[in-house]
């Protein structure tokens, strides 16, 4: 035991010896195998003990008396020493760590309890034969909250780099939690980089929200930081970082840009640049987006208006028209609807129109306005229809609904699968004896240029791709 040993030993039973409520060594392990070889072989060294009233306290042998008292020892040869709280826990904490390895928290706060009874960091750092920064360090890390401690049961097995890095955010519990969490995995070090990233961001802004501070800087600085973009006296223009430079090279850049105004944002870690809004051009502005909106939805709306009168006036012409066709032409027609929809922007295509018209409503409604049977009747109707010799006239009507129900009005203007198969779809018609109507046929006319420009594009990519 050092300077603290004893040379008189003192038989003590051992149901009067107590372990030390401040031993460093939380977990004094198993003992079994000890307690087997010293009831063979009996105690070769002494426990090391101090009086406590009529009882004692072990110093230095936890591990010899806890395996004594499970090998069933009464009395136990025990050093006894006559040492103040302070000395008691530097000859604990220099027994540990000459004989038994402590683990760094365990340490930490057996250095920190010494720190506290009034040793120095200077005689501590002597009696462990350590460095002043050693102690300093496990200081440190001594100051974790019992908080963080319980976020995980194996705090206790953390390095002492990684304690040390937690010590430091004393005070910020989420983020000694959050860096507790990862304790031990590759994802420690990415944590504490962006806790550090965003000290040395917000530090940015301070120091920058210093100098906008100052008197006769020339910057009007707008205190809001709350200020939102749609503000109706400023105009957002831009923005700095801190990767933007020193808060120094910071300000010398919001001179050059010259803003009306500057205003800081501690959150985003921001410097927000502004201008004074020209209401008069701002009010011209918005209404010439509102002038074309207007225009846009006319549009719109007249193209809806064309789509949906269209599609009316094509399937009554073929509820009107259809029952008077050859069968041979229907037969024809069936196979040309058909193969238009060979490729069919449906997930499943054209062969899934009557199975699945038991679960959704494609095309029902368009099949009721040209075979004149009710929407909800439709699949009984066509699969009974498909079984007679009427068929051809049944096929031409499901295929023309499924057609009429993929156009939609955005097909009018944009070349897409469904637009591509309208001059073809009006061709077919035509043949079965239909007149498209003037507007009808205006729209087609820009629809089968568009397609064509289209086409063209693409060749000319295709082409310049396989030079």
């Amino acid at each position: 035991m050092s300077s603290y040993q004893s040379n008189q030993i003192k038989l003590i039973n051992t149901s009067l010896i107590d372990p030390h409520p401040d031993n460093p060594r939380k977990n004094i392990g198993d003992v079994t195998d000890l307690a087997a070889s010293i009831k063979a072989n009996g105690l070769l060294t002494p426990l090391s003990v101090v009086p406590n009233g009529e009882r004692y306290r072990v110093i230095a042998g936890h591990r010899r008396l806890a395996a004594c008292k499970q090998a069933g020892i009464g009395a136990v040869p025990c050093f006894v020493l006559q040492l103040n709280p302070l000395q008691q826990l530097e000859a604990m904490v220099t027994e540990n760590c000459q004989r038994e390895q402590l683990t760094a928290l365990e340490e930490a706060d057996a250095i920190q309890g010494m720190l506290d009874l009034g040793a120095t960091t200077a005689s501590v750092a002597h009696r462990l034969g350590r460095s002043a920064d050693y102690v300093r360090d496990r200081a440190k890390a001594a100051s974790i909250k019992t908080e963080v401690r319980a976020v995980r049961d194996d705090f206790g097995q953390i390095s002492i780099g990684q304690l040390v890095a937690i010590a430091r955010y004393d005070g910020q519990s989420d983020r000694q939690k959050k860096l507790a969490q990862a304790a031990g995995t590759s994802n420690f070090d990415y944590i504490l980089r962006n806790i550090e990233r965003a000290d040395r961001d917000r530090q940015w802004v301070e120091s920058v929200a210093a100098l906008l501070v100052e008197p006769d800087n020339g910057i009007n600085l707008i205190p809001d930081p709350e200020k939102p973009y749609s503000d109706p006296e400023w105009r957002y223009a831009g923005c700095m970082f801190p990767s933007t430079g020193t808060p120094e090279e910071a300000i010398e850049k919001i001179r050059e840009q010259n803003p009306a105004a500057v205003s800081i944002h501690t959150v985003s870690q921001q410097v927000y640049l502004w201008t004074r809004r020209d209401k008069t051009a701002d009010a011209e502005k918005e209404a010439r987006r509102a002038a074309e909106q207007a225009e846009r939805d006319a549009r719109r709306h007249a193209l809806e208006e064309y789509a949906a009168a269209s599609a009316d006036k094509r399937m009554a012409w073929l509820h009107g028209h259809l029952h008077g066709i050859k069968r041979d032409k229907l037969i024809e027609t069936t196979a040309r609807l058909g193969l238009l929809q060979i490729i069919d922007p449906f997930p499943n295509g054209f062969t899934d129109a009557l199975t699945s018209w038991n679960e959704h409503s494609g095309s029902r409604k368009e099949y009721e306005k040209i075979s004149g049977i009710a929407a909800e009747d439709a699949p009984t109707a066509a699969r009974i229809s498909l079984q007679t010799a009427d068929w051809p006239l049944e096929a031409v009507t499901i295929l023309a609904a499924r057609i009429e129900w993929f156009i939609d009005a955005a097909d009018w203007t944009t070349v897409n699968d469904t637009s591509r198969r309208i001059p073809g779809y009006y061709q077919i018609l035509q043949d079965l004896g239909y007149t498209p109507a003037d507007d009808e046929t205006s729209h087609l006319d820009q629809l089968i240029a568009a397609v064509t420009e289209a086409d063209s594009d693409e060749n000319e990519e295709d082409e310049e791709n396989n030079q």
